[in-house]
């Protein structure tokens, strides 16, 4: 209808009539383009919005995982450095208790939690943020992005760790166990208790006094020990940061 209004005036040589139409052709298709940006705009939002909150439960997963983890791995390398002192500073004890032997012997087994934080790494890798909640925690998001170069690192300290049990069998025998532990692990279908044989059918033992005979053993002790250390410092430094876009989050209006 339009284009027909349009041809009639030129061919009346209404000029001011066919500029009119065509001002209105223009204005239209702008305020068609507008809305078309609002309406994306608008979707980008919700979505980021939503993208969001599934990151602030996925932050308070994984902060949970790893403080506790912390926690245990703490109470491990606290046992590994009384042994340490042990057989460093007590050249008399010639016996040494279940839980410092088995943080020796176990001292190459750090195991470092991993959490999914798929949406974190999904709204790192956006371009920008366009919800108030998104531009207010950007910074904190920026600065877990550089300190998870520090956290890659994370990998290197796990390597070189020395299976002691192995590779000095000597002065940690190990022995197998008689009758395999049973632990519960369910009811069955028809009410019995369903239940397994533990993966460890052997129990490791230390002899102190070989372990202080022997230089390499206790050097791998240290070794372990500070490999340990570099490794809670780093997982200290992963969960500041995302503590520090959790506090962001939860002050931030949606």
């Amino acid at each position: 209808m339009l284009l027909r209004r349009i041809t009639e005036h030129v061919k009346a040589q209404n000029w001011f009539a066919v500029g009119l139409d065509f001002l209105i052709v223009v204005v239209g298709v702008f305020i068609g383009l507008q809305v078309s940006n609002w309406n994306n705009v608008a979707t980008a939002k919700a979505e980021e919005q939503q993208l969001l909150t599934q990151m602030q439960s996925d932050i308070a997963a994984a902060v949970t995982l790893k403080t506790h983890w912390l926690s245990d791995m703490e109470d491990h390398r606290m046992s590994l450095l009384e042994s340490i002192e042990i057989i460093q500073k007590k050249p008399d004890q010639e016996f040494i208790s279940d839980a410092h032997c088995g943080a020796m012997w176990s001292s190459h087994l750090i195991f470092y939690p991993v959490a999914p934080l798929g949406s974190l790494d999904e709204i790192l890798a956006k371009g920008s943020l366009l919800t108030p909640q998104g531009q207010s925690v950007r910074p904190s998001l920026l600065r877990y992005r550089d300190h998870n170069e520090v956290i890659k690192q994370l990998n290197s300290s796990l390597f070189g760790l020395a299976n002691l049990g192995d590779n000095y069998s000597s002065a940690f025998p190990r022995r197998v166990i008689a009758t395999p532990e049973v632990m519960p692990t369910g009811v069955g279908p028809e009410g019995e208790q369903v239940a397994r044989v533990t993966d460890s059918t052997f129990i490791t033992t230390c002899l102190p006094n070989a372990i202080r005979a022997d230089q390499a053993i206790q050097n791998k002790l240290l070794s372990n020990l500070a490999r340990t250390d570099g490794v809670l410092q780093r997982v200290k430094i992963e969960i500041a940061a995302l503590q520090e876009i959790q506090t962001n989050l939860e002050n931030a209006t949606p």
